[in-house]
């Protein structure tokens, strides 16, 4: 079993925990050394136990063979380029970057990566076993052909406003940092859409100038089917608890859970073990709160304690490392991710018109 040393370039993400803990959860892994610039990296070095150095200190360290990368949005792809020029695998935290075009470097990068180096970027929500039953259950043909789909995120009240999610450099706010999950797991069950009509709106009444948008409605047209996406950044409920998709098939529909995480599954005949009428199925309750309460201070914004889906992400690129196994998160994913909010953003400015997304 190949070794896997990591080390992190950026520290101020909350999810840089969260992968930290699911990585020491796997044998043969190892997390050692981070760097950033930030003054609060001796904070987070001293919590979880990993030596504080320099990027150019981690990227030289010929026995580390993989790297995090948790920093501002700016530098999330340079930090890439440089980590597999040094021969090493990458993750980077969703979205991958501040703009479609960082995104489309990543991807030239990762088209001229070494053999056996994986380049995964952090949406883990696609693999919520809900999720990933969902998209199981529609190939199946369980609810027969998908004609529609109506999904929802939602972001915790007030985290709109925060400064991770109004960084200068990036394209836009509370819609790309944290819609992007939920878009994501509509690229990774259906594929990118043709083109988007969207709004994408600001609250006087909840958002100073201060901050970018809070609300947006998306709708994704495909050859064959509609999809829509609301979202909004008021949310007085635990991260994600309200997000949600679900599909209307010619034989049935399916709804689907986050978190916690859950599948309703209604077909009109009892078909491939499914009784007719509904079934209910729920992984997850909210035994640990999604977010610690303790104080957290390399962070503005709370750590996690429900990590269940980073366990299955953070197992999804060491095997890909190890193995060769199929990327759990490609980069061509959060290429078209990217391209569908910069398409929103851009419907927003034509007052809802549809304006194409460019196939990756």
């Amino acid at each position: 079993m190949e070794p896997i040393v990591v080390g992190l370039l950026g520290i101020t993400h909350p999810h840089a925990s969260a992968r930290v803990r699911a990585l020491r959860a796997i044998d043969g892994v190892e997390v050692v050394a981070a760097a950033d610039t930030d003054p609060r990296l001796d904070y987070f070095t001293d919590k979880y136990d990993v030596e504080a150095r320099t990027i150019d200190e981690v990227l030289a360290d010929e026995r580390i063979n993989a790297i995090m990368v948790h920093s501002k949005s700016k530098d999330m792809v340079p930090h890439a380029l440089r980590a597999l020029s040094a021969g090493k695998s990458v993750v980077v935290e969703k979205p991958g970057g501040g703009t479609v075009a960082d995104l489309e470097r990543l991807a030239e990068a990762e088209a001229q990566a070494g053999s056996g180096q994986v380049v995964q970027v952090g949406f883990n929500v696609r693999l919520a076993e809900s999720v990933t039953r969902t998209k199981e259950l529609i190939g199946a043909g369980v609810i027969g052909d998908v004609v529609s789909v109506s999904s929802r995120g939602a972001a915790k009240v007030g985290e709109h406003v925060t400064e991770h999610l109004n960084q200068p450099a990036d394209m836009g706010g509370v819609l790309w940092i944290l819609g992007c999950h939920m878009l994501d797991s509509l690229v990774h069950v259906f594929g990118t859409p043709e083109s988007v009509n969207a709004r994408v709106r600001k609250s006087p009444k909840l958002s100073s100038e201060s901050s970018r948008e809070d609300s947006a409605a998306v709708l994704l047209n495909y050859p064959d089917m509609s999809a829509t996406f609301s979202f909004d950044g008021h949310d007085n409920l635990e991260w994600f608890e309200s997000s949600r998709i679900t599909v209307y098939g010619t034989r049935g529909m399916i709804e689907a859970g986050i978190l916690p995480q859950k599948l309703r599954v209604y077909v009109d005949d009892t078909r491939q073990g499914w009784p007719a009428g509904w079934s209910e199925w729920t992984q997850s309750h909210f035994t640990p709160p999604f977010a610690r309460t303790e104080s957290n201070k390399f962070s503005e914004l709370p750590e996690l304690e429900n990590i269940s889906n980073f366990h299955t992400e953070m197992r999804g690129w060491v095997d890909s490392i190890r193995t060769g196994a199929p990327n759990v998160a490609p980069v061509a994913d959060a290429l078209a991710v990217a391209r569908i909010v910069d398409a929103s953003y851009r419907s927003e400015r034509e007052r809802g018109a549809s304006v194409e997304v460019v196939s990756v």
